[in-house]
């Protein structure tokens, strides 16, 4: 089935085939007498006839980039691999900004940007032997100042041919160490942490080794430097330029700044169709290390839609989708086995719902208690999630998922049923009466309705909002259903989480093996920049149990404090976690070595390393 149409362009004396949407249409002019009017499946077979060898080959290509096929050779001598997103098409790749902080950016640039650290699929992480020369050295003198060394790959080279130095290392960390402007900082980052505890970042004995000087013991260190970025694109000489790029990022229209990368794959800006949500990843000329055995990777931005989905893996037109799992969608996908197999698997991500603080209604904590109190978690789980794999439950904990060690439940059990009279008493106690209509009204803030916004194309999601909505008036809460196209937007868009013009919000949060980057969560915002605490909540207590977590070495120690921590947020209830979210994956049978990596680096995290059956 083909994805796009083919248009037949005939000037004198020769026939020129376009595709429309094509990310790098081949220069292909072709010789060949045809009368106007024929369609393209019978200019195909006509010139086909008529040209063998490379013309019939590049045709070929030219089908398959046409969105004819999922799969087939290309003119590098691979095959091409069509991953169907189902998220939001990002609207900025650079990802240490909330615009760039999105799933589908991740997928993109898992195999363009170069990471210190790999994360595995069973939570654990790997040093890069690409990037890196040899393994990092961390030592913790007596004086409990930490030191860490790496020793970068000689061969190591950005796409454009500079080498990946220690310049890169030091611009990586000085970019991403404050917040605040003030401080030569930047409020546009979303996170600081592990770059904020670096005492120094200096070059070595040679410009490929990177000696890093913590101010206190960091025992999350294997998180720093992944991704590394280009200071010679990127590093403007001046803080306040470079806060003003790092704003701005990398919009999607115009592509990654240079179109480096220092991967297996690179993104040309010419294989970026915003408009058509479609991306292309062909081999980045200049990668050092194992040549991809898939040489193209086309990301089609498919949407959630279950048939969509279904029919677009069972027709071929996608060899792999990573979808919103749902019971129907579940059941159809597990029945076009053996010709696709399916996984659902429980990872690092849980789906919670952020409520803003900077509302009337929930600045207040009894409002957000009430709320949470209204919610039956069980029968949302058991009604969504829980339909299609019962190993699902609730999650109480906000810094560990159910099936990792650490996980404990921090709530005491208030939360996990929904207690009418409880959430009324509360609004009762601050100042609030039922209406004739049955909604409560403050006498100041006026009657108690909220909007929940969530991504656009989830069905679950929208199930999960129609849920809360039903479970909500039973207590006198009117909830309104928000698909926000412009959720996971940069703050010139004013409903999004970064400019905090919602209510409440219900996504998830992808995690990775690290707690330290947990802690952004729950940290105070600091001078109006929120980083990722879209709440804006603000608990002092918190703050100061994070601040001995991010220096906390001992795992015991570790999860003592996010235990004390989680129980002044269940109070707080600036967030609600719901469940750990399961994910779900599909792929052709025709490839080998795809396996789910569930933490942020996605389901494409070895792509490189696939073959064909």
């Amino acid at each position: 089935m083909c994805n796009e149409a083919a248009n037949l362009v005939v000037s004198t004396g020769e026939m020129v085939l376009q595709f429309d949407g094509l990310a790098e249409p081949p220069p292909l002019k072709v010789q060949a007498a045809l009368p106007i009017g024929r369609d393209y499946k019978e200019a195909l077979t006509v010139l086909l006839s008529k040209r063998k060898g490379v013309v019939a080959a590049a045709m070929a290509l030219a089908l398959l980039a046409a969105g004819c096929s999922g799969s087939s050779k290309d003119s590098a001598g691979g095959p091409t691999f069509t991953f169907g997103e189902s998220t939001d098409f990002p609207t900025n790749l650079l990802p240490i900004i909330s615009a760039g902080n999105a799933t589908s950016t991740q997928n993109i640039e898992v195999r363009l940007l170069p990471y210190s650290y790999n994360q595995l699929p069973d939570f654990t992480v790997e040093w890069d032997k690409n990037i890196l020369a040899s393994e990092p050295t961390n030592e913790v003198g007596a004086d409990g100042v930490q030191k860490t060394t790496y020793e970068i790959n000689p061969k190591a080279v950005w796409s454009d041919g500079k080498k990946i130095t220690a310049k890169d290392y030091i611009y990586t960390a000085n970019a991403q160490k404050s917040s605040d402007p003030a401080a030569g900082g930047c409020a546009a980052l979303i996170s600081t942490n592990g770059y904020e505890q670096m005492a120094s970042v200096e070059q070595g004995k040679d410009d490929h080794e990177v000696v890093v000087t913590y101010k206190s013991a960091f025992p999350d260190w294997k998180s720093m430097f992944s991704p590394v970025f280009p200071a010679h694109i990127m590093d403007k000489g001046d803080a306040k330029k470079n806060c003003d790029y790092i704003t701005k990022g990398w919009p999607i229209k115009d592509g990654i700044d240079g179109e480096i990368s220092a991967g297996p794959y690179q993104l040309l800006k010419k294989n970026i169709q915003a408009g058509k949500k479609v991306v292309v990843l062909t081999e980045n000329p200049k990668w050092w290390g194992k040549k991809p055995n898939i040489k193209r990777i086309v990301y089609n931005n498919i949407g959630s839609t279950s048939d969509t989905v279904v029919k677009s893996i069972k027709n071929g037109d996608v060899n792999m989708v990573y979808p919103q799992p749902q019971l129907d969608l579940v059941k159809d996908l597990q029945a076009l086995s053996p010709d696709v197999k399916t996984t659902t698997t429980f990872g690092l991500s849980y789906e919670h719902l952020d409520m803003n603080v900077q509302n009337k209604h929930l600045a207040k904590p009894q409002v957000r208690q009430a709320i949470a109190l209204g919610l039956d978690r069980s029968e949302i789980v058991a009604k969504t999630v829980g339909q299609f794999d019962n190993r699902a439950k609730i999650d109480n904990n906000r810094f560990w998922v159910n099936n990792q060690p650490e996980y404990s439940d921090n709530s005491g059990g208030k939360y996990d049923k929904a207690n009418v009279a409880e959430a009324q008493s509360l609004l009762e106690q601050a100042g609030y009466t039922k209406g004739a209509d049955g909604i409560y009204a403050s006498p100041v803030d006026g009657p108690l309705e909220l909007k929940i916004s969530t991504t656009q194309g989830n069905p679950l999601r929208e199930q999960t909002v129609d849920l809360m909505t039903q479970q909500l008036k039973a207590v006198g809460i009117k909830i309104d259903k928000f698909l926000d196209p412009d959720i996971f937007a940069d703050a010139t868009k004013p409903t999004s989480l970064e400019a905090g013009g919602f209510d409440m919000a219900l996504f998830a949060w992808v995690s990775n093996p690290f707690i330290s980057q947990t802690l952004p969560l729950y940290r105070s915002p600091v001078d109006g920049a929120p980083g990722q605490n879209y709440s804006r909540g603000s608990d002092k207590a918190v703050d100061a149990l994070l601040d001995k977590l991010a220096v906390t070495v001992d795992p015991t120690q570790q999860k003592d404090l996010t235990a004390q921590a989680d129980k002044l947020l269940w109070n707080d209830m600036f967030t609600l976690p719901l469940y750990q979210k399961p994910t779900l994956l599909a792929y052709s049978s025709k490839y080998t070595g795809i396996e789910d990596n569930t933490t942020t680096f996605g389901p494409l995290w070895n792509s490189d390393t696939w073959k064909v059956k």
